[in-house]
């Protein structure tokens, strides 16, 4: 039997989906208090007999970081894929995130082995990368090698995966997938869906960084194909389908959307002299500023990831950033999700 993790997330739902779509039954874990009305929206959108497909869910009421819940749900499971995370770059949330995404990692590997379940295939992301090779590119060989300067939530992605191979030392099979910035519908508030619903309120600014960008859909189809190959064994795997910069990114959405894209260009040096400002306004106010000094340089860096070895190793067809983008655009005006 299959376990997935954070199955009430934008990445966790359509893995859901994907899973009872080719016929898997799935155990899927959410906290007490949490909803599945966003994961039947998702299975809506895609499927014409959602109840049906819905059904194939087990869901199992548990925390991350409850190492007895998970060793409860972990019990008969073969495989897990653990989708389940935090994310944000609010300073504030730095031991949250922590706690989550290394601590809760811990607790899924150990529940992982003492169950002896045989394959975990981790989703971690492109921020757990090191530097750029001397191509300019970062592929799987790019180690982190330093701390300093990055964001909280980078460095517990990447103390994360330092606990996922620790379990392959102790007999799991285990895949790790790092996928760039990912693209889907719904979710609004968050990750890239913030994109869509800053720009359809008339988002002015960007900057001229760059980055990957890969459909959802895409990053649970690549997760399930690793997961089904058993020559893949230990690896890690850069899930991105193109690199585009803020500019062209924003500009696709505003097209998606039927809005106007943003118009003014953002340099370093605006936000070397305006971040002490929000930061005082911020204590003032008695709010502290909702992100790091490191978050708002990361918009201006230019980072170009590989997709050689995922390309090479599946049989998938990565979906064009247009494409994902117009399909979202479409989704946030119509209000579905």
């Amino acid at each position: 039997m299959i376990l997935v993790t954070g199955g009430t997330g934008l990445t966790g739902s359509h893995l859901l989906f994907e899973l009872t779509r080719k016929g898997h039954s799935v155990r899927a874990i959410k906290r007490n208090n949490s909803s599945i009305e966003f994961v039947t929206k998702v299975f809506s959108l895609y499927a014409l007999n959602p109840k049906e497909l819905l059904d194939r869910i087990e869901w199992v009421d548990a925390d991350l970081l409850d190492y007895s819940s998970l060793l409860n749900a972990t019990i008969g499971i073969e495989t897990v894929y653990h989708a389940g995370a935090l994310v944000s770059f609010n300073p504030k949330d730095a031991e949250a995130i922590s706690e989550t995404n290394i601590r809760g990692t811990a607790n899924i590997v150990d529940a992982c082995v003492h169950n002896h379940v045989k394959n975990l295939c981790h989703m971690s992301s492109i921020a757990s990368l090191g530097e750029a090779n001397e191509q300019g590119f970062i592929d799987e060989s790019c180690i982190w090698t330093k701390n300093k300067g990055k964001s909280a939530y980078a460095k517990s992605k990447f103390f994360g995966e330092m606990e996922v191979w620790r379990g392959a030392e102790m007999g799991l099979r285990i895949i790790i997938v790092n996928p760039s910035i990912i693209l889907g519908p719904g979710r609004w508030s968050t990750g890239s869906g913030q994109f869509f619903c800053k720009i359809s309120k008339g988002l002015l600014f960007y900057t001229n960084g760059i980055c990957g960008y890969i459909d959802v859909r895409d990053v649970v189809k690549a997760m399930i194909l690793l997961n089904e190959n058993p020559n893949i064994k230990n690896e890690r795997f850069i899930l991105n389908s193109e690199n585009l910069s803020y500019k062209d990114i924003f500009l696709l959405i505003a097209k998606s959307l039927e809005k106007n894209p943003p118009r003014y260009q953002i340099t370093p040096k605006m936000v070397s002299f305006c971040f002490p400002i929000i930061k005082l306004f911020g204590t003032l106010s008695g709010k502290e500023p909702t992100i790091s000094r490191e978050n708002l340089n990361s918009a201006f860096s230019k980072s170009y990831y590989s997709s050689e070895k995922i390309k090479k190793s599946v049989d998938l067809q990565l979906l064009p950033v247009s494409e994902s983008v117009q399909f979202i655009g479409e989704i946030f005006r119509k209000g579905t999700l």
